[in-house]
C-alpha cells in the first residue's frame, strides 16, 4: 500500500488524531495551484477521476495482459499521492476538519513517511466490466524524502481469493497459495513479488504506463485495507 512497505511495521494514530498537527507550518513548503489542498476539492476530483483512473488499469490489463480483473477481484482502495510534505499537511488537515466527508482510520509513520488512509461518507461507484462497484477507501501519503514527484492518482488496490473471507491478514500459507496461483493464472503480466514476504496482508503488484496518468501500479492482495488498519488497531 502506498508505494512498498510492510504494514507490520504500523506505528499509528486512530480515529482522526493527526501527527500532521506537530509540523510547523513555518516548515510547508509551496503548493502548486493545480494540487488539491482541501476536503471539498480533493474529494470531488476523487469522485470524478477514480473511475477513470481504474477503468484504465481494468482495460490496460485486459487489453495488453489479457486480465480480466473485473471477473477476479473487488476494488479495495485507492492511493493519491501528495508532491510535498507541505501538500501532504495542508490536504489532511482539511480532510481531519470535514467528518461528514470522511473518517481518518489511522495516521501512521511507515518507511520514514507518513500515511493517511480514510473511508469516505460517500463511497465512490464505478463500473467494472458489466459489474458496479464501490470504494470507500483512499490512502494519501506524504512522500519519501529525496524522491520527489507529481500529485495525484497513484494505485489501486484489488482483494482476490475465493473464500478468504474473515482470515487472518498475517502472512501465512494461505495468503501465499492464493498469491502464487494468481500470479500462475496471469503469466503475461510483469509480476514484482517482493511484498509476498511482507508480514501483514503481502501482496503482488505490477507497474503500468497509462497515458493520462503515467507510471502507476495496480496490486492485489487477501484482506482490505480497512480490516487490516482494524486488526492492527487491536494489536497496540
Amino acid at each position: 500500500h502506498g508505494p512498498e512497505h510492510n504494514r507490520s511495521s504500523r506505528r499509528g494514530t486512530p480515529e482522526g488524531v493527526s501527527l500532521t498537527e506537530d509540523i510547523d507550518n513555518n516548515a510547508m513548503d509551496h503548493v502548486s495551484t493545480t494540487a488539491h489542498r482541501d476536503a471539498e476539492s480533493l474529494l470531488s476530483y476523487l469522485q470524478e477521476e477514480v473511475p477513470r483512473f481504474i477503468t484504465s488499469i481494468t482495460n490496460h490489463l485486459l487489453e495488453q495482459c489479457h486480465m480480466d480483473v473485473a471477473s477476479l477481484s473487488s476494488a479495495d482502495h485507492v492511493c493519491y499521492r501528495t508532491k510535498s510534505l507541505g501538500h501532504y499537511t495542508e490536504l489532511t488537515k482539511s480532510l481531519n476538519k470535514a467528518p461528514e466527508k470522511c473518517k481518518l482510520l489511522i495516521e501512521c509513520e511507515i518507511g520514514g513517511r507518513l500515511i493517511s488512509t480514510y473511508k469516505l461518507m460517500s463511497p465512490i461507484t464505478f463500473g467494472c466490466g458489466d459489474i458496479e462497484r464501490k470504494i470507500d477507501v483512499i490512502e494519501v501519503p506524504s512522500p519519501k524524502r529525496g524522491s520527489p514527484y507529481k500529485d495525484g492518482l497513484e494505485h489501486v488496490e484489488f482483494v482476490i481469493g475465493d473464500g478468504c473471507n474473515n482470515i487472518s491478514p498475517l502472512n501465512d500459507e494461505k495468503h501465499r497459495e492464493v498469491l502464487q496461483n494468481f500470479i500462475n493464472a496471469n503469466r503475461s503480466v510483469s509480476w514484482s513479488t517482493k511484498a509476498m514476504k511482507k508480514d501483514c496482508n503481502p501482496d503482488v503488484s505490477a507497474k503500468l504506463e497509462i497515458e493520462r496518468y503515467g507510471t502507476v501500479s495496480v496490486k492485489f492482495h487477501l484482506v482490505p485495507l480497512e480490516d487490516v488498519i482494524n486488526f492492527e488497531l487491536k494489536q497496540t
